[in-house]
């Protein structure tokens, strides 16, 4: 039997090799082979492709153009497709402006904005942007804000949860998306036990009028507390158990609200009076300028190369829909739309576009949002490591491979075998019966192969998928000329 998912490269000598000896590409096609049907589950199926990005020839495939459900793997096309629409320098900004009486806020859908990690590395609080916006408005002497504060999401679409997220509503990973976010649109409340036997809680960020609680906990030295989030209204049931102090987290279901009630909770703190209501409402005209009369008092700045760590390291399902909408925004704002948003059809469109225009056949890919969250989504192993090749040649790309996770390192991957570090940078997927890996592998020798592996419908936990993986990876750096 040959092995058809290798392509030789060169020519066979005149003479054939003894039986015995077996040539190193052919050796190699059979070991990945091996792995690849020979699997814990006879429901599991499994897909992977290998490239040569130098050359862009294909080394090993096994079943690549088979539409297989990425999970977060498809975060590899809009990080790819956002490189290329929107360039590694772009900058996502939120501006705070005076216009008449009001305060306004207007959004750039930026997942950054108050995001814990990214203001933890900064050694900040989650509301530190505004404690800098109510230093800015005194500076300026505007301790009493007659009117009202105006916040302005309008950037992306109305419709800020996917139609296919169903089973995931009420968990954080299936935060709602929105075109102005905090503390990546969830709350993180924490949860003790007082001395006079009562349960207490706090909530970061301090929002008391959006973050409405009912408490059905009881103080307790054994269980623990549990969070439940409606996904459709602002309202948490806390339940369980509570002794020492427990953090909790579940999506916030109005985060302009949550947005809006939590700056103008710093803004008092630090002095500044808001006399007004908060309300939604456009501040932009529809060509996206501001009005001549307002007055920007400060901008708040993520640079994509935050946006792309958190997305490629952390897998962070907010971080990668804002992006896809935002390449949606540039298409529109590209075709002169005269209202431009992002949104998840738009987006998903000016993805498949830009993959299109680099090569990539994206015959039976199907985008249906950013993260890989739905599990609507089919891409094809070829697909994927076709895209990583492409970014491999590309001078936009390298920003997308610093970004991906690597063995030993903070990460999805951070557990994998550590003699894999510094060979292995890799975008995980891992759902129900899903686990999926693409990225680059360096082999001994210094070469880079660009790799996607994947794995469908298996019952039970992915553990033995993911020693698969591993062992896959550690094959392409040591057999690989």
């Amino acid at each position: 039997m040959g092995w058809p998912g290798l392509l030789l490269i060169g020519f066979l000598p005149a003479v054939a090799a003894p039986a015995e000896e077996k040539l190193p590409e052919a050796s190699l096609a059979a070991q990945l082979e091996s792995m690849l049907t020979k699997l814990p589950h006879p429901s599991a199926q499994a897909a992977a492709c290998v490239i040569d990005p130098r050359t862009g020839k294909v080394i090993f495939e096994f079943r690549a153009d088979q539409p297989m459900l990425p999970a977060s793997a498809n975060k590899v096309f809009v990080m790819a497709a956002a490189l290329e629409d929107l360039g590694p320098d772009f900058v996502f900004e939120t501006l705070l402006g005076v216009n008449g009486g009001d305060l306004f806020v207007v959004g750039g859908g930026d997942p950054g904005f108050g995001d814990p990690r990214l203001c933890e590395a900064r050694g900040e609080d989650v509301t530190a942007p505004f404690v800098e916006w109510a230093r800015r408005l005194k500076e300026r002497g505007l301790t009493s804000i007659p009117g009202r504060l105006v916040l302005d999401d309008f950037v992306f679409e109305d419709r800020s949860l996917h139609a296919t997220w169903t089973p995931d509503l009420g968990h954080w990973y299936a935060a709602p998306v929105t075109g102005l976010c905090i503390n990546d649109n969830c709350i993180n409340l924490t949860v003790w036990s007082t001395d006079g036997g009562a349960v207490a809680w706090s909530s970061v960020p301090a929002a008391p009028h959006a973050v409405q609680v009912i408490s059905q906990c009881l103080a307790g030295a054994k269980g623990s507390p549990s969070l439940h989030a409606d996904p459709y209204k602002p309202m948490f049931r806390l339940s369980g158990t509570a002794s020492s102090k427990v953090s909790l987290e579940a999506p916030h279901a109005q985060p302009v609200v949550l947005f809006g009630d939590a700056l103008r909770t710093v803004l008092e703190r630090e002095g500044v009076t808001l006399k007004g209501e908060v309300v939604r409402a456009r501040v932009r005209r529809l060509d996206g300028s501001l009005p001549p009369e307002a007055q920007v008092i400060a901008v708040h700045r993520t640079p994509m190369r935050g946006v792309m760590g958190r997305i490629g390291r952390n897998s962070q399902n907010l971080f990668a829909e804002c992006l896809l909408k935002h390449v949606g925004l540039r298409a529109q704002q590209r075709a002169g739309a005269a209202d431009a948003r992002g949104g998840w059809e738009n987006g998903a469109r000016a993805v498949i576009d830009a993959l299109r225009r680099n090569g990539v056949d994206v015959a039976s890919l199907n985008i249906a949002d950013g993260s890989g969250l739905s599990r609507a989504n089919r891409c094809t192993a070829r697909q994927l490591a076709a895209t990583l090749s492409w970014m491999q040649r590309s001078p936009r790309g390298a920003l997308l491979r610093e970004s991906l996770s690597e063995p030993g390192e903070d990460g999805s991957l951070k557990s994998m075998s550590k003699d894999l570090a510094d060979r292995v940078q890799a975008k995980t997927g891992t759902m129900n019966g899903i686990r999926a890996l693409a990225g680059y592998v360096k082999t001994q020798s210094g070469s880079d192969y660009v790799f996607a592996i994947l794995f469908n419908d298996y019952p039970g936990g992915s553990a033995p998928y993911k020693e698969i993986q591993t062992r896959f990876c550690r094959t392409l750096v040591e057999r690989l000329p």
